[in-house]
């Protein structure tokens, strides 16, 4: 898993941000401390759910490509579809979510159909960017024969979007919906 960079504290269990960003709580699995009830466990979870402070919200997602550039553009464009459709989801229809861990919404079901598709233009910006190289760069062999495939990059970035620019009231008026993916009146 890919860790943004952070500084030492002198807090013992407690990697500082910087610039002000979220501390990092060491720990199986790490957590980001983003302040305000907003605390992130950096496991397989953070992909699949819309994370909720007190006064923001953050989406993770991920990309692999053979370009460094490509990598983070298509992990950004995750992060901003997550937290697009998470927030629609939100706004239109709650029902289908349900919270976990203690800042955590996700899908009831799983089914990323029950998400309510749409377009926002959203406020927010990328947040903790980060690239590591996979594979191996020479694209040769291991020394027990085995192919390592070639090189490439992992990316991995969160989108946040401070509640104050953008709550669920802004959500409500500026949402376009894709045809045939409008929350049911059921």
């Amino acid at each position: 898993m890919l860790v943004p960079s952070l500084a030492f504290a002198s807090t013992p269990g407690i990697v500082k941000g910087r610039r002000g960003g979220p501390d990092m709580i060491e720990g199986r699995p790490p957590k980001l401390d983003f302040g305000k009830g907003l605390v992130i466990p950096m496991n397989n979870a953070i992909f699949k759910a819309l994370w909720e402070g007190e006064d923001r919200w953050v989406t993770y997602g991920h990309a692999i490509s053979d370009q460094r550039m490509l990598a983070m553009g298509h992990a950004e464009d995750a992060a901003l579809g997550t937290m697009k459709f998470m927030l629609l989801t939100l706004a239109f229809a709650p029902e289908r979510l349900e919270r976990f861990e203690s800042c955590g919404w996700k899908l009831k079901s799983g089914n990323l159909d029950d998400l309510v598709r749409g377009e926002i233009a959203l406020p927010g910006h990328p947040v903790l960017p980060a690239v590591d190289e996979v594979g191996d760069p020479a694209g040769g062999a291991t020394p027990d024969g085995e192919s390592t495939g070639p090189s490439g990059y992992h990316a991995v970035t969160g989108y946040m979007v401070m509640k104050k620019d953008a709550p669920l009231d802004y959500v409500k008026q500026k949402a376009r919906f894709v045809t045939g993916t409008a929350p049911s009146k059921s």
